[in-house]
């Protein structure tokens, strides 16, 4: 099975992408833009896994969860990866220690697992669109497309399977690990 290890996101911060994304739409050609239960932050990419792998990588996101507590994150911007005229469109996150910090503990806890690290290193984004072709250029999108500055509460990381439903592509999480709530965190 493939899979990965991600943010997931509330509904709330997947309707302000969604709203975004539309946006985006009216002033681009052409893209295959991500469905709005398909958005998330990713974390660490695996591939091809097996279900004995399942142990392993649970008990690496326990182990990060131990050091790591929530957090919040703050959507920032639109962005993309070109890719001649057409490219990849994502919304950003403001930069983050907290974020760096679970990424560096996550990849240590998934060496001593054996898994190998992540070569692209952290981008954090969100991808909105992919063969997204603008009009006017991806400069024209970024100007003219309003992101809300929403917060992510970032209170676990899971374990997602990608499956490919008929032509559909869904990401089912298989394992969710809660992170360490913050000492002044009032309920």
């Amino acid at each position: 099975m493939r899979a990965f290890i991600a943010i997931e996101l509330e509904e709330e911060v997947k309707d302000c992408l969604e709203q975004a994304q539309k946006q985006a739409q009216t002033l681009c050609k052409k893209g295959n833009y991500t469905p709005k239960e398909n958005f998330y932050i990713t974390l660490h990419f695996l591939g091809e896994i097996t279900t004995d792998d399942i142990e392993y990588l649970h008990m690496a996101m326990v182990e990060t969860a131990r050091f790591q507590k929530s957090f919040s994150l703050t959507l920032d911007k639109i962005g993309f990866f070109p890719r001649g005229r057409e490219g990849v469109m994502w919304a950003g996150v403001e930069k983050s220690g907290d974020l760096f910090r679970l990424f560096n503990h996550l990849e240590k806890s998934l060496g001593k697992q054996g898994f190998g690290r992540e070569k692209k290193g952290l981008s954090p984004h969100i991808t909105l669109g992919r063969e997204v072709e603008p009009y006017r250029g991806f400069g024209d999108v970024q100007k003219n497309v309003h992101l809300e500055q929403k917060q992510i509460c970032v209170t676990s990381i899971a374990l997602m399977e990608s499956v490919r439903m008929g032509r559909k592509l869904v990401y089912r999480p298989l394992v969710v690990q809660k992170l360490k709530e913050p000492k002044n965190l009032k309920k």
